[in-house]
């Protein structure tokens, strides 16, 4: 090491007595700019060094301001109040509705049934239970056993979302009980409308026609 960086370095550990005798000179400087900056207003007092050139060095890191802990803390808390009042929203809202997955499932179910039931030319049926709440599939002529593990194993509705009725035309409404709709090797199906409600009041009405690949939604009262 220089005798000059000697010098500086001896003056450095004069000044601040944390720093140990094998710190580097990075660490020295860390330790200047981030733990002996002063208040503000107090540079001109507190500027009395042996080196100019760590005098310079401290008196431009007195130039620079850092955020104090009251600013934190008002930070903080503002963001905390943000998010107190978001969350609630969004938990209430995206998190908890779940007609979205809903209808994403039996759009999708309806068309993989119909394509299944030419492709493996068997006649498949979609279960809708308005009593457990609950979608299931079975195979005409399936096992009776079979069909008790495809009914425990069935898609259950997520919470705020629930099967009001399945109608079969405007006369027909059924609302309770297992109610099957078939998918059939010939390429159509049963014509149905699986009709659910949601808790926040919105109605979901599923159309499912006999040569249409898939089902179609309608939202609000006009499906009904």
């Amino acid at each position: 090491m220089k005798p000059s960086q000697a010098a500086k370095l001896s003056a450095l550990r004069a000044r601040f007595p944390a720093v140990g005798r094998k710190s580097t000179p990075f660490a020295i400087t860390f330790k200047l700019m981030f733990l002996a900056i002063p208040k503000r207003g107090s540079c001109i007092s507190n500027t009395a060094t042996t080196d100019s050139a760590s005098r310079k060095l401290y008196l431009k890191c007195c130039d620079e301001r850092a955020f104090t802990l009251i600013e934190m803390v008002v930070v903080t808390a503002l963001i905390a109040i943000m998010l107190m009042v978001a969350i609630p929203r969004l938990s209430g809202g995206l998190l908890s509705d779940g007609s979205g997955e809903t209808s994403r499932w039996i759009i999708a179910t309806v068309s993989q049934l119909k394509e299944k039931a030419v492709t493996e030319q068997k006649t498949y049926l979609l279960n809708v239970s308005p009593d457990i709440q609950r979608f299931w599939i079975t195979v005409d002529g399936m096992a009776e056993t079979d069909a008790s593990s495809a009914r425990d194993d069935g898609y259950r509705l997520p919470r705020g979302v629930r099967i009001d009725h399945v109608a079969f035309s405007s006369d027909e409404r059924i609302s309770s009980g297992s109610i099957p709709i078939g998918f059939y090797p010939q390429g159509y199906s049963d014509k149905a409308v699986i009709r659910l409600r949601t808790n926040d009041g919105d109605r979901l009405s599923f159309f499912i026609e006999p040569f249409l690949a898939g089902a179609e939604l309608i939202k609000g009262s006009q499906g009904w």
